[in-house]
């Protein structure tokens, strides 16, 4: 095992969701972390904010990206591009999940080999999966039905390319649906995320396809452990899939979080028109192999992670 304190570790799109709450978790191990982003972490009161060197770039700028990775001991790919179907930009899309990674790839192969690197990919890469199969295990056939899920794809595909080509390795951690609390102050851009806010403000929720689909949902600590035993192992290669190893309806997390909140109501109703082509149905991960790797298991079942999430919203005023 490899200890972390001390070792220098770059989050390339570390000021969102999931890089705060990995960041918090790396600087309480003693590493030296640095995170590179469009723009700096909102203050408020993440109390450990200052102890990371805030490197402003963007992950489409070659040059910057150069810059970044230089000297570093681990790498971690967490730019992504959440963005709404009514107002969705495919190239913004392209350049940062596929463009960002080349530059990302490129910059490694030039100055920084031996870093290890971690990108972050996505359960919308298999696209519709059918029933028989589920769970997911890490060699099913990759059919993405949205440019997010090609896009993501294409980025894992330029790991296996550098690899063959430059012996660069790289993990490569599939996610499902995370969700807790926000340490950016902002929405996490999650279904619980949003459930739960219009719920403590006692509001009404739509559950589209009247809330049938099964859900993989993993709580970000857990996804925190992995990926710090991910840094920890010597390990350097190969893809897992990620996941909290039980399925839940959706329907049942709506139940759940008006419940746990004492207040709001849902609606389950069919899926918005809009979104009938790109709806992904049921899914959930076989985890055994990243268990197996790491020495990991998920630890928060789904109540424990709502009843975190929400008394830390009701608390925090979001």
């Amino acid at each position: 095992m490899v200890s972390l304190k001390g070792r220098k570790i770059l989050l390339i799109g570390g000021t969102g969701f999931i890089g705060l709450h990995l960041a918090k978790r790396l600087l309480e191990l003693g590493s030296d972390v640095a995170i590179f982003g469009k723009n700096e972490a909102k203050k408020g009161k993440l109390d450990f904010r200052n102890k990371i060197n805030f490197i402003k770039g963007d992950v489409v700028d070659y040059k910057a990206i150069e810059k970044s990775v230089k000297n570093k001991d681990a790498i971690i790919n967490l730019a992504a591009v959440v963005q709404d179907y009514s107002e969705f930009d495919p190239y913004l899309d392209l350049e940062v999940n596929c463009k960002g990674q080349l530059n990302i790839l490129e910059a490694r192969k030039r100055i920084n080999q031996k870093a290890k690197y971690i990108f972050m990919g996505s359960r919308t890469q298999f696209g519709r999966v059918n029933e028989k199969d589920l769970p997911v295990h890490e060699d099913l056939c990759q059919r993405p039905i949205s440019l997010y899920g090609i896009h993501k794809s294409t980025a894992e595909n330029y790991c296996s390319l550098y690899k063959m080509a430059f012996n660069l390795k790289s993990i490569i951690l599939r996610l499902p649906q995370v969700y807790g609390p926000s340490l950016a102050g902002k929405n996490a851009h999650s279904i619980v995320d949003r459930f739960i806010r219009k719920a403590l403000i006692n509001g009404e929720f739509g559950v589209n396809g009247y809330g049938k689909d099964i859900k993989d949902l993993i709580y970000v600590e857990d996804v925190v452990d992995l990926m710090v035993r991910v840094l920890e192992s010597e390990i350097e290669e190969g893809a897992f899939n990620v996941g909290s190893g039980k399925k839940v309806k959706l329907i049942e997390i709506a139940e759940k979080i008006v419940k746990l909140c004492g207040s709001g109501s849902f609606r389950a109703v069919p899926f918005p028109e809009e979104l009938v082509n790109f709806e992904l149905g049921g899914f959930y991960f076989d985890i055994s192999k990243a268990k197996k790797a790491f020495n990991w298991s998920p630890k928060i079942k789904i109540e424990e992670g709502l009843k975190k999430t929400i008394d830390f919203y009701r608390n925090k005023g979001g």
